[in-house]
């Protein structure tokens, strides 16, 4: 498993996406300053003014995120089952502009080698015990709410991990 098999995992890269637009698990910005006076939308924002970005926000807009609250990977696939590059470019959690994070893409990157190995090598069950919700502990960045799961690598000749 490696990036050569990134173009035959589309599925993958949705699952992906939609995790970082529904989690938005950093929800704010770190924090800028105006460097001159600026009008936004009819607001007037004076020169050296703290601002963030709420990304979780944008992440949640329902103008472009029809049901936000849905978990669906889908929406970053086209008809014809291919990864959606512009859909899954507005994902905003690097933030964006000139601000953004300079190891975004080195990020992605790994995000698709560890999920795609996990997914790979093991197998992973809910504990039927245990409600499962979509919630989360806000902070600066945001957390999912404990839970338990048993992870089984999936075939025992396969190297450990």
């Amino acid at each position: 498993m490696g990036l050569c098999d990134r173009p035959s995992l589309p599925r993958l890269e949705a699952f992906i996406y939609e995790t970082l637009r529904y989690s938005s698990f950093v929800p704010l910005t770190i924090p800028h300053a105006t460097t001159a006076d600026v009008e936004l939308d009819g607001f007037h924002i004076p020169k050296d003014t703290v601002v963030f970005v709420n990304q979780w926000s944008v992440n949640h807009d329902s103008r472009k995120w029809p049901e936000p609250q849905r978990f669906d990977p889908s929406r970053f696939l086209d008809a014809q089952q291919r990864l959606d590059r512009d859909r899954a470019c507005s994902v905003m959690i690097f933030s964006s502009g000139q601000r953004r994070c300079i190891g975004e893409q080195l990020s992605k990157l790994q995000i698709f080698l560890f999920t795609a190995i996990l997914l790979h090598q093991c197998s992973f069950h809910a504990n039927p015990a245990e409600r499962l919700t979509m919630g989360c502990v806000p902070g600066l960045a945001l957390k999912p709410l404990p839970f338990t799961l048993t992870v089984e690598q999936r075939l025992p000749s396969l190297p450990a991990l």
